[in-house]
């Protein structure tokens, strides 16, 4: 079986081809890191079945021991994997540039492809090559593609079927060069045991790194500035190459990208641009969102949720059998479907500002806030990422060339509201800021990423002091996405979701229903309402810890959803549905009519899309205004909960408590377990803060002098618990921690 690696430069189309020749939905970003391990996939052709990997995107061959651990993967792969072909995709409007690392990978001896994307990009900005003339000065086969149109993928496939000879590139260097390669090659060949091939090949990367060679003394004259030499050999044969191959028309006038980012990237209008855009994107994702949320909870809790009760009761089945089905399996099922409205539009804008091109935009925007802080700007990029899921932010935090600047951002990335925060947020909007929910979800992503920010400070200035890491990115072009693209990538997420969480809600909501619906009394175990169940009893003993941010005993449900969520943020949701909505009422059918339930959905598509037009027309009209909720759990909510104040403090607590376990296990997989559990326990203390001082602060006036001791109260734990953290700095003992990081690898 034929096995092919893709390598290119970051944002050449990488993914995007894997896509088109394997047809898998991969993940397609405009940033370093999308691809933070190597993925493979299968090409079908008629006559063979040939493996595709899919490797992270590196700039150069030729990196130091600080190299991120992207380019560290991407490296290893190449010069161990078998590989009977590479396939090096380069952007074709930036030849010159993408053709240091294909000069490389010629040098590796192996069956290089050059894919040659993005042409129509070029041809826009009158750029012209000729590609046969570039297959004859490289000695190897250069394909034209437009990968996003799947144009050129044919062509690909038949080469791959043909192998092509490994290419007899060689880099004209000089007679400095020439000499100090040769005599460290017959040293590795005499003391390393390396055949010639390899051990060539690894003398011009020793060379060609610039690390230390001080082991080389004796060799070579470490005095020489050989990284140098070899650049300026390299850049000097590229560019006569690329005079003789490619032609390029004046245009007097600027491309779109230049005059888009004077705009975007102005120093004074980049920040409000983007918040801007970020408010953009919530509004839309709540208002377009919500329009069929109510189709899709009304629906779907009649279907699974009332039905089943119904048939149930019919079949005169026990209780406790209607308790697990319908409270529990049907409201699982309702409590995951409920959240597609709202996250596929959320999906949908995200996808749009990372295919635009946007997105990478927006670390540099944010890099002059982060950069103020001392902290790194490339620490945003896995942070936008946290908006989709923790787990692959963490993950994306690789991309960092600096140990610490990568704990940082690790540290910080359990902060960034992910899709299933915003499930969370979603269902509180509607039960308690009906008409202004976008500002709300706005301001928790605000202040989730302020308290990251924050906690990145205090960490740089106490356990991992250092220097500024400055910020290095290719901006891409900006692109309109196709239709399908953002289809793929809108429904990859989304299914991805709904599969994550539904095997975590659905298992959690049976468990929650069957303790909710038993009780346990003289030592024996029998049916009983929710009120008197093990469940409630076990609620009624914990809240108390969480009376001072408004969640009082008879709320009990409230701090099982905060229990459940420490296992996965999803299972809040399901919680809170499955004890709001209580087994007497699952048990009385008298009132269910099937057909009149599903016409309320069906009419609720336009009365939402009346009143979104309305909002339209009269943005600040009657905010205050509220409307009767007509579902269970959204009236239970509004009579537990102490209004908007005890509403968004439990939310403040959401945002910033305790990140689930998957967060967790990768915390502790990527980093040590001494910041996994820095982690859990720095968020904690900041959640129960910052929402206990948020509800004291709103209920001031009926009782100051409680609320007065509790700010205090809080502000010294916290600040003993900073103080506290300059014992843990690199000059003591936690540096074990940071090369510890290293080693478990």
């Amino acid at each position: 079986m034929t096995h092919a690696l893709l390598v290119g430069n970051p944002n050449c189309g990488k993914t995007t081809l894997f896509n088109a020749l394997t047809a898998q939905n991969q993940r397609v970003g405009n940033w370093p890191g999308v691809t933070v391990e190597k993925k493979t996939g299968t090409i079908q052709t008629p006559h063979q079945t040939m493996t595709l990997t899919d490797l992270p995107g590196l700039y150069s061959l030729s990196v130091d021991k600080e190299a991120s651990l992207d380019e560290q993967v991407t490296i290893q792969a190449l010069t161990t994997m078998p590989a009977d072909v590479l396939i090096n995709v380069i952007d074709a409007s930036h030849l010159e540039r993408h053709l240091y690392l294909t000069t490389q990978l010629l040098e590796l001896g192996k069956p290089l492809i050059v894919v040659l994307n993005m042409t129509d990009g070029a041809k826009q900005q009158g750029i012209d090559i000729d590609m046969h003339k570039l297959a004859q000065q490289l000695n190897c086969p250069v394909i034209g593609m437009q990968a996003h149109k799947a144009i050129g993928v044919s062509a690909l496939i038949d080469q791959l079927v043909c192998l092509p000879a490994p290419s007899n590139f060689a880099l004209d260097i000089t007679q400095e060069l020439h000499d100090a390669q040769t005599a460290l090659s017959q040293h590795l060949v005499q003391e390393k045991k390396l055949n010639t091939v390899r051990a060539l090949y690894q003398a011009k990367r020793i060379l060609e790194s610039g690390d230390d060679m001080r082991d080389y003394a004796y060799i070579i004259d470490v005095t020489m500035p050989y990284d140098i030499l070899y650049a300026d050999n390299r850049y000097q044969h590229i560019h006569t190459l690329v005079q003789s191959v490619q032609k390029k028309k004046n245009h007097s006038s600027e491309s779109i990208t230049a005059r888009l980012d004077k705009v975007v990237l102005n120093r004074f209008m980049a920040l409000p641009i983007f918040f801007g855009v970020m408010y953009a994107m919530f509004l839309f994702a709540i208002k377009v969102g919500g329009i069929f949320q109510d189709f899709v909870d009304i629906s779907t809790h009649t279907l699974f949720v009332q039905s089943s009760a119904y048939i149930l009761k019919l079949m005169a089945a026990p209780g406790w059998v209607i308790a697990f089905v319908a409270n529990g399996v049907g409201v699982g099922i309702n409590t995951t479907l409920t959240f597609i409205p709202v996250l596929a539009a959320m999906f949908f804008c995200l996808s749009f500002l990372e295919a635009s091109g946007y997105m990478a935009r927006a670390a540099f925007v944010i890099d002059k806030i982060m950069r103020l802080l001392g902290l790194p700007g490339k620490a945003f990029v896995p942070m936008i990422v946290g908006f989709g899921c923790n787990v692959p932010a963490i993950m994306a935090a690789r991309t960092l060339d600096s140990e610490r600047d990568r704990i940082l951002t690790i540290l910080m990335s359990p902060f960034m509201s992910c899709s299933a925060r915003l499930a969370i947020y979603t269902v509180f909007v509607s039960a308690f800021f009906k008409h202004n929910g976008q500002n709300i979800v706005f301001s928790l992503y605000v202040i989730g990423i302020s308290l990251a920010v924050l906690t990145g400070f205090m960490v740089r200035k106490t356990m991992l002091g250092g220097d500024y890491s400055p910020l290095i990115l290719e901006l891409p072009a900006y692109h309109l996405p196709t239709s399908k693209r953002l289809y793929r990538d809108t429904a990859l997420r989304l299914r991805h979701f709904i599969w994550r969480a539904g095997k975590i809600i659905l298992p959690a909501c049976i468990l929650l229903g069957g303790l909710n619906a038993l009780s346990l009394s003289h030592g024996m175990v029998q049916y009983s309402s929710g009120e008197h169940s093990i469940l409630a009893d076990a609620g009624r003993f914990l809240t108390p810890i969480f009376y001072p941010l408004g969640i009082h005993t008879d709320n009990w449900p409230a701090t099982v959803g905060l229990l459940s969520g420490t296992l996965a943020k999803e299972v809040v949701i399901g919680t809170l549905n499955t004890l709001y909505t209580q087994s007497p009422q699952i048990l009385d059918t008298s009132s269910f009519h099937f057909w009149p339930s599903m016409a309320e959905a069906w009419h609720s598509i336009p009365l939402n899309i009346m009143h979104f037009v309305e909002t339209l027309r009269h943005p600040f009209g009657d905010m205050m205004s509220s409307e009767p909720l007509s579902r269970d759990m959204y009236g239970a909510m509004s009579q537990h909960f102490l209004g908007q104040a005890g509403a968004f403090a439990y939310l403040l607590f959401i945002l910033l408590y305790i990140p689930c376990v998957s967060t967790m296990a990768a915390i502790r997989q990527e980093t040590h377990a001494f910041y996994m559990w820095f982690s859990i326990i720095w968020s904690f203390l900041l959640a129960y803060a910052v929402a206990v001082g948020f509800f004291q602060l709103a209920t001031w006036t009926l009782h100051p002098l409680s609320s007065a001791l509790w700010l205090l109260g809080l502000a010294f734990i916290l600040l003993l618990f900073v103080l506290s953290l300059t014992y843990l700095s690199p000059k003591n003992h936690s540096l074990c921690f940071v090369k510890s990081c290293t080693t478990s690898r």
